[in-house]
């Protein structure tokens, strides 16, 4: 049985796909950032994740969002045949996901380790704070697969889900050269003095790069200009490469170190190019915090962002719902057991509608059987929620 709620969500994607020139996508993640973000990532005797720290790390709800997040990229907003939707992952991943037939039977088109497990290492890259190492990797080897081509590159985080195509939302996607996710604040204690933060011994940050810009955040990063998204990559790689912090460092020094590196320096690299502050960079989500809201890139309508929305809402025309974000209020969803099932439940069968014959390959996950139960128990979410199983509002302020 189908529920009426997916089948509304994939109707609005399919109205917002349309068809398009062709576009690179790509996710990127390693295991052991991966699994010290989640709960300190112990590691094996041999320096090895096995499989149940790995599937603890990713979560039910993790994993679902990557998977269901490729599913729709692959399948719905990106489907000419000269696009391609890859994952940029270490080789424990890649085998984690191989074991459970993610690798030939999942959402992407390619699946590659050889580049993390080439360049970065447990002693090159200090994984306690440096969780998106694997970024700027992927995104180099992008623009050398592209370097004689047009084809734009799309970065996606693996926690994000987008309804609609990019051209669909930025306001000038042939022309300009670069866009990113949205604008955040510099007063918030995250972001010190940039140039207060720790570096690489003997590094010397170039002198003309300006320190007073805003940061911005990487979520979703899209390139037409693959010369700027090489000296944005090459530039932020230098940051955290052979960069150990000497001490154990708390939560507040990882993640200043972390956004210090990963969100500011888009702005430099842009700004010393020319680039910044003009039509030729852009952002995704033109946004104003507390409460979250935006303006529309191509309407200029003001609109609220409830980013860990899901499901279609008709009946709520000013919400954008075209950009789902888990990670802002992850721990949220987590803890709220009836809520992340109902979500849960709504992209698993989302995933299937999608990507049929995968089925058989979800379930060797043991974290999914718990929504595989439900489905079997009550069929379609519209039961799930008559019976009580499942709860579709989050206990927190929209």
């Amino acid at each position: 049985m189908r529920s009426k709620r997916v089948q509304e969500l994939l109707a609005y994607i399919e109205k917002g796909a349309g068809d398009g020139t062709p576009v690179r996508t790509l996710n990127a993640l390693g295991s052991y950032p991966l699994a010290y973000r989640t709960f300190g990532g112990q590691m094996q005797g041999n320096g090895n994740l096995d499989d149940k720290i790995l599937e603890s790390a990713f979560g039910s709800h993790y994993l679902l969002t990557m998977l269901a997040s490729g599913a729709i990229i692959r399948n719905m907003l990106y489907r000419e045949t000269n696009s391609c939707h890859s994952l940029y992952c270490d080789g424990m991943v890649y085998k984690f996901l191989d074991r459970h037939g993610m690798v030939e039977h999942g959402v992407w088109d390619q699946v590659n380790h050889q580049v993390m497990d080439e360049n970065i290492t447990m002693e090159n890259v200090d994984h306690r704070i440096y969780y998106s190492a694997a970024k700027p990797y992927a995104l180099l080897k992008e623009a050398d697969i592209t370097k004689d081509s047009s084809i734009p590159i799309l970065f996606v985080d693996t926690d994000l889900i987008l309804k609609k195509r990019h051209d669909g939302i930025l306001k000038n996607p042939k022309t300009v050269r670069a866009a990113y996710g949205h604008l955040e604040a510099l007063c918030l204690p995250c972001y010190p003095d940039f140039s207060g933060l720790h570096f690489p011994k003997g590094y010397q940050l170039p002198e003309r790069f300006r320190l007073d810009l805003p940061a911005v955040n990487t979520c979703l990063m899209y390139f037409n200009d693959k010369e700027l998204l090489v000296k944005w990559s090459c530039f932020f790689k230098e940051l955290f490469m052979d960069n150990h912090l000497p001490q154990t460092p708390d939560r507040a020094t990882i993640s200043r170190q972390l956004l210090g590196i990963d969100q500011r320096t888009f702005p430099m690299i842009a700004a010393d190019g020319g680039y910044w502050d003009t039509e030729q960079v852009e952002a995704f989500l033109d946004i104003i915090w507390n409460p979250p809201h935006f303006y529309s890139n191509q309407t200029g309508e003001r609109k609220e962002w409830h980013y860990y929305t899901l499901e279609h809402h008709p009946e709520h025309e000013n919400w954008l719902q075209d950009i789902t974000h888990i990670w802002i209020n992850k721990r949220e969803i987590e803890r709220d057991i009836s809520y992340r099932n109902y979500q849960g439940c709504m992209m698993l069968e989302l995933i299937l509608e999608l990507e049929p014959g995968i089925e058989p390959y979800l379930r060797t996950f043991e974290s999914l059987k718990p929504y595989f139960a439900l489905r079997k128990n009550y069929r379609t979410l519209e039961d799930m929620l008559l019976a009580g199983a499942v709860r579709d509002k989050l206990d927190k302020l929209c």
